[in-house]
């Protein structure tokens, strides 16, 4: 135990010298771009001051050949001026690349120091990089370093972790449509269009900051769990599964009872009329036909819809449920980036949650109104359907992380350690995303174009890059 310790210790020490060395290699690579595109402007200001000449140059020369110099010939003279131009940039970019190009050279750095102390020139010799001999191998790394090595494990851990979250969130959520389409169904009703397309942005956005989920700069020696029937992912699946279908059937059997059979018949009556979905379809099939998507997608937001209970309380019930699923399933670290860190899906996920708490609150009526929400008879109704949700969020994190103790111990063990790790300082970068996110909505809902010109001017200049500070960083 104690030798195992001390392993890990070495591992870790050597690793962090790996991220350090990065970082340092990220500064030079930085600084060499600089330098490059600094000296190829400077050479191109000075080609082009010369350009002039090579043309007077390239016109004496034809004359005194005695060619003809007609219009023909002046563009032959500016097209010899133009390839003398592209071939005197491109042996320029060699040269750079050749002194700047590669930041592993460690020989360069002691070449500087030696001149400096010696105050005199010193060529370094021609010396073989690691690499060379096979650069076309799909594999090959020129670092002259085992960091790669380091870098694939961890994208694999990566890797198979988001691969597998995705099959677990795309199982729960195939499930819990599913239910819901029937159950809509079987009452004769079914969700209105502008509540699919307002939660599937949110909900979209979420999914694809999900899939590009990044992997930490540090490997951990717990491995993550590796396959899809794992007992702990297995059983864990079963059991999401159940409480979903279970508020969910729960939530549906409140709304019909609280509706009511003449309720209920208005809805099915009011779907059945043939006339608006002739209507529906005549409308999205003209729009389509003229080529004009702007008024097949308002054809879209604008079918019929009659708002009911048992649709309100569906969609509120089920947009929770799926960002249940994105926050349970979610595992993030010691294998990749949390979900704080993962600005998009946090930011995503965060505005889902409060949207529908505003929504269940009925907090702006004209917006429930305007996706066809109808409000909770009472305060009453409101607290149990607020129940079923945060029983499809409690209830599922707990079992899927009892799951994990139960099957997995030692994966418990990290992630009970990692999220003790994390304080409100970690939450900073997020919440400052956030103000970010809400500054842009304020002012480009202001409607001002001067503020508009302001603001980008102030991204600008707050965003500049500037080389003296650069090369600061880097010595």
């Amino acid at each position: 135990g104690k030798e195992g310790a001390q392993g890990k210790g070495v591992l870790g020490m050597a690793e962090e010298l790996l991220n350090k060395q990065t970082l340092e290699l990220a500064k030079k690579a930085q600084l060499s771009q600089q330098i490059q595109r600094a000296a190829l402007s400077a050479k191109t200001r000075e080609l082009q001051s010369l350009q002039a000449q090579w043309l007077q140059d390239g016109l004496a020369e034809r004359e005194r050949k005695g060619e003809p110099l007609g219009v023909m010939g002046h563009i032959a003279v500016v097209k010899e001026t133009t390839k003398r131009m592209h071939r005197e940039m491109e042996a320029e970019k060699r040269r750079l690349a050749a002194v700047h190009g590669n930041v592993f050279d460690q020989q360069k750095d002691a070449v500087a120091k030696m001149t400096a102390e010696l105050g005199m020139d010193a060529d370094p010799l021609m010396m073989v990089k690691p690499g060379d001999a096979s650069v076309a191998a799909p594999f090959t790394s020129r670092s002259p370093s085992v960091r790669h090595i380091v870098d694939l494990i961890r994208q694999g851990r990566c890797t198979l972790l988001s691969a597998l979250q995705q099959q677990q969130i795309m199982m729960l959520e195939s499930l819990i449509s599913a239910y819901v389409l029937s159950a809509l169904s079987l009452e004769g009703a079914r969700s209105s269009e502008r509540q699919m397309i307002a939660s599937s942005w949110l909900l979209m956005i979420a999914s694809i900051a999900f899939s590009y989920a990044t992997p930490v700069e540090k490997m951990h020696p717990e491995r993550p769990l590796r396959r899809l029937f794992h007992p702990a992912i297995f059983w864990s699946m079963v059991g999401q599964a159940l409480i979903h279908l279970y508020c969910m059937r729960t939530a549906v059997n409140m709304a019909t009872e609280m509706m009511g059979p003449d309720k209920l018949a208005a809805v099915v009556a009011f779907h059945r009329r043939e006339k608006l979905r002739e209507m529906k379809e005549a409308a999205q099939q003209k729009a389509t036909d003229d080529g004009d998507w702007m008024a097949a997608s308002m054809a879209i937001w604008s079918t019929p819809f009659l708002p009911n209970l048992l649709n309100t309380c569906v969609f509120l019930v089920e947009t929770s449920q799926c960002v249940a699923i994105l926050l349970v399933n979610y595992k993030g670290r010691p294998w990749m980036k949390g979900i704080t860190e993962n600005h998009p899906l946090f930011l995503s996920l965060f505005a889902t949650v409060v949207g529908t708490a505003v929504l269940s609150w009925n907090l702006f009526p004209q917006l429930n109104e305007m996706i066809h929400l109808e409000p909770f008879p009472d305060d009453a109704f409101r607290l149990k359907v607020m129940r079923l949700v945060l029983m499809s969020l409690g209830g599922t994190f707990v079992w899927d992380r009892f799951m994990i103790y139960l099957f997995a111990p030692n994966v418990f063990k990290t992630l009970v350690e990692e999220a003790q790790a994390l304080s409100m300082i970690d939450l900073l970068p997020a919440i400052k995303t956030l103000c970010k996110v809400l500054t842009v909505m304020v002012v480009f809902g202001s409607g001002n174009i001067v503020l508009w010109g302001m603001a980008y001017m102030l991204y600008r200049k707050l965003n500049a890059p500037t080389s003296a500070n650069a090369v600061a960083a880097v010595a």
